[in-house]
C-alpha cells in the first residue's frame, strides 16, 4: 500500500495564460529535504527525509521532471518555461520521496 505524502505547494504561471502562449512556472514545494547526514544537539542523527522525483504534466504531456538528491535544499524551488496547449487543461504537480511516499497537487488552467 502506497502512502501518502502532503506537501504545501505554491504555483504560479508568469505571462498570459491563453492557448499556445509561452509562460514561466513557478513552483515552490515545502519540504525539509533532511539529508541525514546532520545530527540533531544531543548527537542523535537526524533521519534522511528528500524528495526523489517531481513531475510536472499539462493534460497527458510531461512539461518539467526532475530526480533530487541530498545536495538540494529545503523547500526547492523550480522555474521552467512551457508552451501551453491549444486546449486548456490541468496542471498536475507528482511527487515521490526515498521512501516511496507518493503526492499530488491539481491545478485547472483558465484560458482567458
Amino acid at each position: 500500500m502506497t502512502q501518502t505524502l502532503d506537501l504545501p505547494v505554491r504555483l504560479s504561471l508568469a505571462g498570459p495564460v491563453r492557448a499556445n502562449a509561452e509562460v514561466e512556472v513557478r513552483l515552490l514545494m515545502g519540504h525539509v529535504m533532511e539529508t541525514g547526514f546532520r545530527h540533531d544537539s544531543s548527537g542523535v542523527q537526524v533521519a534522511k527525509d528528500i524528495l526523489q522525483f517531481v513531475s510536472v504534466h499539462v493534460g497527458d504531456t510531461l512539461v518539467f521532471e526532475s530526480e533530487l538528491g541530498t545536495g538540494m535544499a529545503a523547500n526547492p524551488m523550480f522555474f521552467f518555461s512551457f508552451t501551453l496547449p491549444p486546449q486548456a487543461a490541468d496542471m498536475v504537480v507528482r511527487w515521490i520521496d526515498h521512501q516511496g511516499r507518493t503526492g499530488q497537487m491539481r491545478r485547472p488552467l483558465v484560458y482567458r
